[in-house]
């Protein structure tokens, strides 16, 4: 029996709706909400978090800073000011180092309906991997604690920047680093175990394969790493694939817990080499591994109401279920 959330999902099904229009619309990124202090609630109004790398350039620290009457500033001036304190380094200081590069300059800001765009010279596109990613992580966790600010995106010459496979990253929020700061002390950390499900030799029952996760400058999350090494399959001899070959995957990401997961419609009528429900949990229990996300949503071409193969529901979120695993 399949586990799925208990609300009653006609109720909610006009407001899902809605939320997977925007999801789908904005790219999955701006329903990160992010509005308001980012901060623990219980530090003072003027306290901000500060995020620096340390002197190797590969590690992300943060601390503390005050700014008076804070809340009496303008956000423009705000931002700048957080800005100014972060890129300009101390010559005394041997613990925290700016994350900004010498030969980087910020050329402008601009701030329209809670939104702040950076603009920066070309010396941005020589940064290195893991430069580029704690560079863009600490300025958006930086920024995002000013009140109103709910997201932040970077241009170079007024050119939105782009990943490795050319897609523009856009609005980035908090949660857009999810995936990197996965330290208790908040700390970069470049690799990270992932387990992913696969079939047994019977192929009725899931057994897990380890993976080492490595970040890099695409800084593609998780969520789409365990996806391409399930379509991809197992490397040979360690399991069998639960997913039939061919099958795309159009996006990936999570909101509110949620993760939202949309494939191609050669999905619908795969003949994957296992029944359609280890299939469906190799997927689940994969995805669900991740603190961050308690359900798996799937979605064929932007539709929701999924039904695969003509019989198994696919139109509500699925929790884990370990009955699955060997």
């Amino acid at each position: 029996m399949h586990k799925w959330f208990s609300e009653d999902m006609k109720k909610t099904k006009k407001h899902l709706n809605r939320i997977l229009s925007l999801f789908l619309v904005m790219v999955c990124m701006t329903l990160c909400a992010a509005c308001g202090r980012q901060t623990d609630p219980a530090l003072d109004p003027d306290t901000f978090m500060i995020y620096y790398t340390n002197q190797a350039a590969d590690d992300i620290q943060f601390k503390e800073q005050e700014i008076k009457d804070a809340d009496k500033i303008e956000q423009v001036e705000l931002i700048q000011m957080l800005l100014d304190i972060m890129f300009t380094q101390d010559e005394e200081d041997t613990t925290y180092y700016t994350v900004k590069p010498d030969t980087v300059e910020l050329e402008g800001i601009i701030v329209k309906d809670g939104l702040v765009t950076l603009d920066f010279n070309s010396a941005y596109l020589r940064m290195t991997n893991v430069r580029e990613i704690i560079f863009r992580a600490s300025v958006v966790l930086t920024l995002i604690q000013v009140p109103n600010v709910t997201g932040v995106a970077f241009t170079v010459d007024s050119t939105p920047i782009t990943n490795s496979n050319g897609d523009i990253i856009g609005i980035m929020t908090a949660d857009t680093f999810v995936n990197v700061l996965l330290n208790e002390e908040g700390m970069l950390k470049q690799e990270t175990d992932l387990t992913i499900y696969f079939a047994d030799e019977s192929g009725e029952k899931l057994i897990p394969v380890e993976y080492r996760f490595t970040i890099d400058n695409s800084n593609s999350s998780m969520e789409e790493y365990i996806l391409s090494r399930l379509l991809e399959g197992p490397a040979q001899g360690e399991a069998g694939r639960t997913i039939a070959p061919g099958v795309p995957l159009i996006s990936v990401a999570t909101t509110d817990h949620i993760c939202y997961v949309n494939f191609g419609k050669e999905f619908l009528n795969q003949e994957q080499p296992v029944s359609d429900e280890l299939m469906i949990y190799s997927i689940v229990n994969s995805l669900c591994q991740l603190t961050y996300v308690h359900s798996v949503f799937f979605m064929v071409d932007g539709a929701t109401d999924v039904v695969l193969h003509g019989s198994m529901d696919l139109s509500a979120p699925i929790v884990r279920d370990n009955s699955y695993i060997k």
